[in-house]
């Protein structure tokens, strides 16, 4: 027996355009002597589209290319995902259709990180075997279900992890989408993967973050080899497709390059994503900038070969002082440094959107997910653009991303003095991270350690499990490395920084809502959660403190 395997970018919400790839497909599957083809999960309407779900209309007309689809299917069996709408009631169904008869399996509702189902859909105990050509029960399936026959049938939308890697198990052939589909501020990355494992060996596996088509016999003897599974072919694929999806794939994309770790990153992949016609750079200096940065941005902007321009600041920032005090009474000096640090980051916001304006663009953000998380951003100013490269990844992630970035281009696009240099117990930096919006100005995180509670804090680990673990001495090696290092093996130490970092994410937490859309490389990330800006009780905290005399 011979399986057709369809890796599908599907196009959420693009129904007819889905479709018509669709028959596309069968009939190249008819034409190869495929018994079946396998498409993904959703694979008419998309999976992610939110409350679009709700518009009866939509539900209406998605479902209506079921039966275009069954009628494809007279000589070949056809699998497919997508809604079965009936009496204003919504199924997410796998559909298999043979002969132009058909049977359905309704998808059981999880409680995802980046889908609700429940909010969406109903369940259905509807499921049963299904005998095919009289020598092969197949059951269908979605996700990582298994059940008892001969092939199982898994149909998915699983978006891409790039810490956890899903591998399938039992006789199943699966069939997984790929592309992007974004709801809410979570853009996310279908990684694709399709595979077929019968009998202990894997037959077939499909290449990661692509569209394919492959034909697979079921009673082949020959394995297969594992694909890899890239954060830069993911990255790429994910900025391609919010692209054009978004944006045509046609407009300009504005990047203001820093001469720091995050801009350079984000300006690379741009490039390498995109290309670098339509990739515009701008250093937008402030006199606190030294003048290794503004080369380091210069140098980035000549490798890659991007049109790039470079000016001063300083003018807009003292024509908007000088309006606050004689238009509105308002002495800049007279106040925290802060607001002049707020009002050189909004200057560049305000310089960047004039940019995409002129140009017809978009301003790309340069935050990382270190900062998005504790708020380290001044809203309207860095916090601005249309999507987010890397608000899914921390500093210390950036580090390993920067060295194939330079890889992939073959020259030192992404500067190697922003890259630390550990060794042993230490940290060597040439050019420390910094906003440089004032005289001397570093950032205020403890890289590596901080990128260790943003990842693990609030999400696999509770506030409560870490203190005691702190007190026993069972963190993992690698983060009591970095406790040790910055001096939070003292327990005054580490309850003051520990309090610095919880206070200040709770208080920034307003800013998390307002800023842009970003491309998710966890299933759990920041985008997706429900985020609440109330103060958590700190009564943990405060007994640790009087434990320790804090």
């Amino acid at each position: 027996m011979k399986a057709a395997l369809v890796t599908m970018n599907v196009k959420a919400g693009q129904c007819a355009e889905n479709v018509q790839y669709m028959k596309q497909q069968i009939k190249r599957a008819k034409e190869d002597g495929a018994d079946l083809i396998v498409f993904p999960q959703n694979a008419v309407s998309g999976y992610l589209l939110g409350d679009v779900w709700l518009d009866e209309d939509f539900c209406r007309y998605a479902d209506s290319f079921n039966d275009e689809l069954i009628r494809e299917s007279e000589d070949i069996a056809i699998v497919w995902g997508n809604i079965r709408y009936r009496n204003r009631r919504r199924f997410n169904a796998a559909f298999f259709a043979y002969q132009k008869k058909t049977h359905m399996r309704v998808k059981q509702n999880e409680l995802l990180p980046y889908m609700q189902d429940a909010l969406y859909f109903e369940e259905n105990p509807i499921n049963s075997a299904i005998e095919y050509k009289e020598d092969m029960v197949f059951a269908l399936n979605f996700g990582d279900e298994i059940q008892l026959a001969d092939m199982n049938i898994n149909l998915d939308a699983r978006p891409y992890d790039m810490q956890k890697a899903y591998h399938p198990h039992g006789n199943v052939i699966y069939v997984n989408a790929c592309g992007m589909q974004n709801m809410d501020h979570s853009v996310m990355l279908m990684e694709g993967g399709s595979c077929v494992l019968h009998n202990g060996k894997c037959l077939y596996q499909a290449p990661y973050f692509q569209e394919d088509y492959a034909l697979v016999d079921l009673a082949s003897q020959k394995e297969d080899k594992e694909k890899p599974r890239s954060l830069l072919a993911a990255l790429t694929m994910g900025i391609q497709q919010f692209d054009v999806q978004v944006f045509a794939g046609k407009l300009p994309w504005i990047v203001g390059m820093s001469g720091g770790l995050d801009s350079s990153v984000t300006a690379a992949l741009l490039v390498y994503a995109l290309g670098k016609q339509r990739v515009y750079g701008y250093n937008l200096a402030t006199r606190h900038n030294r003048d290794i940065t503004k080369s380091n941005a210069r140098q980035e902007a000549q490798a890659l070969g991007i049109a790039y321009r470079e000016g001063a600041i300083e003018a807009l920032v003292e024509a908007t002082e000088t309006t606050l005090l004689q238009e509105y009474g308002y002495d800049v000096k007279q106040y925290p440094i802060l607001v002049k640090e707020n009002l050189q980051a909004r200057a560049r916001g305000y310089l960047l959107n004039s940019f995409a304006g002129m140009l017809g663009g978009v301003v790309v953000n340069n935050a990382n997910k270190v900062e998005v998380a504790l708020g380290y951003c001044t809203l309207y100013g860095d916090s601005i653009g249309a999507l987010s490269l890397i608000g899914d990844l921390t500093k210390v992630q950036l580090f390993a991303l920067s060295k194939e970035l330079n890889d992939v281009f073959a020259k030192e696009v992404v500067p190697h003095a922003l890259l630390p240099d550990v060794r042993g117990d230490a940290i060597t930096w040439e050019m420390p991270p910094s906003a440089e919006l004032k005289e001397d100005q570093l950032d205020p995180m403890k890289w590596f350690y901080h990128d260790y509670l943003v990842e693990h804090l609030g999400k696999d680990m509770s506030v409560s499990q870490y203190l005691k673990r702190y007190e026993d001495k069972t963190l993992d090696e690698e983060v009591w490395r970095w406790v040790c290092y910055y001096g939070l093996d003292d327990p005054k130490a580490f309850i003051k920084d520990l309090e610095w970092f919880l206070t200040t994410k709770e208080r920034n937490a307003f800013k998390g809502l307002q800023l842009p859309p970003a491309i998710c490389v966890h299933h759990d990330n920041f985008t997706n959660r429900k985020l609440s800006q109330m103060h958590k009780d700190q009564s943990l905290l405060a007994a640790f403190k009087q434990k320790y005399g804090g």
